[in-house]
């Protein structure tokens, strides 16, 4: 998973510790006679940073959603409460409804889950580029260390699928408040990916 870098932000830094640098060394001997500033010598100013566009503020805010979904989702799976606002926060539709029976029907059989899934998500479209109001996702999700437990024994439910890699789709749209939440996903067994 890439993180997105500011150029700006990485271009200061850089420029800080070449500065720093330079300072170090110049006062490393303080008897030296110092040296005249050199007029042909161009220090370039940081290249200005534009305003992201619209297709990559929907990425980042569709892929944050995703990501929020399932560490909410593995929070809520902890004590099977699928009344926790927080799921709301990051599903709606079908996710969410998918997210909370499924999290009823632990409850009621006195399971939780243990364990956080991993999620490596790559936006795969943004749509309409100029004005988005849906971000398809693709991942290669790990559950590889996360099991359905009994409650009261800490036992590992019987019929418990293993942990492993499993190819993940999901669409992310944005909410008529501005955010974004994953409305629909999929999930295929595991060694999908």
């Amino acid at each position: 998973m890439r993180s997105p870098i500011i150029p700006s932000v990485a271009l200061s830094g850089s420029v800080i510790l070449c500065l720093t640098a330079a300072i170090a060394c110049s006062s490393q001997d303080p008897q030296a006679p110092a040296s005249s500033p050199n007029p042909s010598q161009n220090v370039e100013a940081p290249p200005s940073t534009s305003a992201p566009s619209p297709a990559d503020t929907a990425r980042e805010q569709a892929k944050e959603a995703y990501v929020g979904m399932w560490q909410a989702m593995a929070r809520a799976g902890r004590t099977s409460n699928w009344k926790s606002p927080e799921l709301a926060r990051y599903a709606t539709g079908n996710a969410l409804t998918t997210i909370t029976r499924s999290l009823y029907a632990d409850h009621f059989n006195h399971v939780v889950t243990r364990g956080t899934p991993k999620n490596f998500p790559q936006i795969t479209s943004v749509e309409p580029p100029k004005a988005p109001e849906t971000v398809m996702i693709s991942d290669c999700g790990d559950s590889t260390g996360t099991s359905k437990v009994h409650e009261e024994s800490g036992k590992q439910v019987r019929g418990d699928d293993p942990g492993g890699r499993r190819s993940i789709k999901a669409e992310v749209k944005k909410q008529p408040d501005g955010s974004w939440k994953v409305s629909q996903f999929a999930v295929q067994g595991v060694g999908t990916c």
